[in-house]
């Protein structure tokens, strides 16, 4: 999660008192407005849970009045806070985070008449859309397998999917804008998302070979299959033309099967196409069309040549957001990667995209799914979880912007908090540096996540 709070604002209480109220961004996003005393609280809950030695020093609170000054570093301390955690692979994907963060949500963008059950819109691969009562509230992957349940799908095969946000783009062209976690609730994020963005649903996953088990259903073949015959239509796949001949035939035929296994062999199957950018590789400014596939970037440059880059090849990379005086409400992100060229260069590569922040977590993802399947093996999302005593969960609360305090562990929408399953940490390990330039045009915070992945390149790899 990259987490920002671009600005703060002064907000009045129903006691007509004032407190300052700072705008949480989560990957690129406004997600909620919380007071200091909220994450306060937060933090005295990730106390009882992890270890003291592990938790980030807190901002200290002030007796008085804070200036314009104070303000501002309370801001940039707050950031810095909420990015150490995120940091922290056993805080981020633990079940109490993501509750806190759509509790947070809710709170900010629902009002009392918005908590009963809704209809939302789901376009599943095949373009079919399908309606599916759910809470205002409820998790994102909650309503994967009310989804699941909807088409027929075994329970078993619903973390093989997930939902992603599509929107038009300038050219009323649709591509992905993110993949939904379970820190929000859909039906905000496509309601926060504009208008014209909608909910879609794909599979999760990256290594063409987990088809295999979808292939075993009737249900999982028709939605692989329908996917398929999507990103056909957008010219996501690159077929030859004796593949074209092929496909054409096995697709009158009505062969879904024998479809499935010519797509394995087409370029680009399996992956997901980013809007055309630019990057500085080989030179400043170059145009770029990038495709993620599994373990690989791979850029399209105008002159028809191709460049792949190997997740396994790259330390690390970073996102860059870069502000500009006359134009702050719109900063600029970069995502820089540290890749090896050959044996022993390493070199810096600079995309200049949109999509910055769907396409790093297009790497971690590839990179959580490499570990997981050299570690355990099992489906997309298996993972081994330690589990936190009932008397630790019934403790957790939330602190509402009112003072009132909601349990973690009780219903807030059909949806109960259980045991909480924290991830082991799969092949990453982050680190955040704060620089700035000289000036005030330019200032730039970089997130750097260092890639375990790496460690497994021998030189029969180069």
């Amino acid at each position: 999660m990259h987490f920002s709070i671009p600005e703060t604002e002064n907000l009045q209480d129903k006691d007509g008192s004032y407190y300052q109220g700072y705008h949480v961004h989560i990957n690129g996003n406004h997600h909620c407005t919380l007071r200091y005393k909220q994450l306060r609280h937060l933090h005295d809950q990730l106390k009882k849970l992890f270890s003291h030695d592990t938790i980030p020093e807190f901002p200290s609170k002030k007796l008085l009045p804070l200036t314009t000054l104070q303000l501002e570093e309370r801001r940039l301390y707050l950031e810095k806070y909420l990015q150490s955690i995120a940091l922290d692979h056993r805080i981020s994907t633990s079940t109490f985070f993501h509750a806190f963060l759509r509790m947070a949500q809710n709170e900010t963008h629902l009002s009392s008449d918005d908590q009963k059950i809704i209809h939302i819109r789901i376009t599943l691969p095949g373009e079919e859309v399908i309606s599916i009562p759910v809470t205002p509230i409820q998790e994102t992957s909650s309503v994967i397998k009310k989804v699941a349940q909807h088409v027929g799908l075994p329970e078993e095969l619903a973390d093989y999917f997930a939902l992603f946000i599509q929107d038009a783009n300038e050219f009323n062209q649709y591509c992905l804008v993110r993949r939904l976690l379970n820190y929000e609730s859909p039906f905000l994020a496509v309601k926060l998302s504009g208008e014209s963005a909608s909910l879609v649903m794909r599979k999760s996953y990256w290594d063409s070979t987990y088809d295999d088990e979808l292939l075993k259903n009737p249900i999982g073949t028709k939605l692989v299959y329908n996917q398929f015959r999507d990103d056909h239509k957008r010219y996501w796949i690159q077929p030859n033309e004796q593949q074209l001949l092929s496909l054409k035939r096995l697709i009158e035929q009505d062969k879904q099967h024998e479809v499935m296994k010519l797509a394995r062999q087409i370029r680009f199957y399996g992956g997901v196409n980013f809007l055309p950018c630019l990057t500085d590789f080989p030179t400043a400014r170059t145009p770029v069309s990038i495709y993620a596939l599994n373990k690989e970037l791979v850029f399209c440059y105008p002159d028809l040549t191709e460049r792949s880059f190997r997740v396994t090849r790259m330390r690390s990379w970073r996102i860059t957001t870069i502000v500009q005086e006359h134009n702050v409400d719109h900063p600029k992100l970069e995502l820089s990667f540290e890749y090896l060229l050959s044996k022993d260069r390493l070199q810096w590569i600079t995309v200049d995209s949109t999509q910055v922040i769907f396409l790093s977590l297009c790497l971690q993802s590839m990179v959580e799914e490499l570990m997981r399947k050299q570690q355990e093996g099992g489906s997309p999302s298996s993972s081994s979880f330690s589990q936190l005593a009932d008397e630790v969960i019934q403790k957790l609360t939330f602190l509402g912007k009112n003072g009132n305090l909601l349990c973690i562990s009780e219903s807030t929408g059909k949806t109960r908090i259980t045991k909480d399953p924290v991830k082991k940490s799969l092949g990453l390990k982050e680190s955040i540096r704060v620089r700035f330039r000289n000036g005030r045009n330019h200032s730039f915070e970089e997130a750097r996540i260092e890639n375990h992945a790496f460690e497994d390149i021998r030189d029969e790899d180069l």
